[in-house]
């Protein structure tokens, strides 16, 4: 009874070992972060794009969905070549008010922005009840 148990351990660290060998590999997903500051002027947000920067995570850091942020919030959202090339998730955080907001997009599965690809990315602001955004500014990035 105990070489059984001994050696169902074994077999179990084995598998364990292999699956972390394998997610360690894992080839990395694209992401875009994306740095945005938005100001306050007379009750009115301006949202000005300061940084948008490719890098790639661990698949199991992705982001896997639309954010689901209630509103106020600063969203961004990525297109592929004018969205020929498909879309991004949409990236969301809470709008405070002043302040720089930092997103990270994640795209969609199927959907990888090649080498020499124009990424359009937009930042807006949306209001307490969603609808039309307060505020937009759009950058255009190579990707690389």
């Amino acid at each position: 009874m105990k070489k059984s148990i001994i050696f169902g351990s074994v077999i179990l660290l084995i598998i364990i070992a292999l699956t972390a060998v394998s997610i360690m590999r894992m080839e990395g997903v694209p992401i875009i972060n994306v740095e945005a500051e938005v100001s306050v002027t007379d009750s009115k947000p301006v949202v000005t794009l300061v940084n948008m920067e490719q890098d790639t995570v661990n698949l199991l850091r992705a982001p896997r969905g639309d954010s689901n942020v209630d509103f106020p919030s600063v969203d961004t959202k990525a297109l592929i070549n004018y969205g020929l090339g498909g879309t991004s998730y949409w990236a969301s955080n809470p709008y405070t008010g002043n302040g720089t907001y930092e997103l990270v997009i994640g795209f969609r599965r199927g959907v990888t922005p090649k080498e020499g690809d124009m990424i359009k990315v937009v930042v807006s602001v949306l209001g307490e009840r969603g609808g039309d955004p307060l505020a937009t500014d759009t950058g255009i990035m190579m990707w690389e």
